[in-house]
């Protein structure tokens, strides 16, 4: 099929779609902000800041949230624990090894 037999049979394609009516813009439609219907309060925060100081996302926000210690025996990082629970250095023999599959060792 070359493709003048192509662009004829796309010229009188019409789209399986259809809009009925025409279309315009409602001119009824109400943009004054509100809260949502399903808030809490019900009613809009004064500022951004008041709304920050109440406000929680899975627990309180950073300015609100304690410090954290770790419990006797509890560690944060791999490096607070003893040096025989680091993770291993590797070598750059070893990392040209991985990264060839293989390879490079038996070239």
């Amino acid at each position: 099929m070359n493709a003048t037999a192509i662009s004829r049979a796309m010229a009188h394609r019409t789209p399986l779609i259809s809009f009925v009516g025409k279309r315009s813009i409602p001119q009824n439609l109400d943009h004054t902000p509100r809260a949502h219907p399903q808030a809490p309060t019900k009613e809009l925060p004064v500022s951004f800041a008041e709304y920050r100081k109440n406000a929680s996302q899975h627990g309180p926000l950073a300015s609100q949230r304690p410090s954290i210690v770790a419990a006797a025996g509890e560690y944060f990082d791999r490096n607070q624990l003893p040096r025989k629970f680091w993770r291993m250095t590797i070598s750059k023999e070893e990392m040209e090894i991985i990264e060839s599959g293989g390879a490079a060792a038996w070239a």
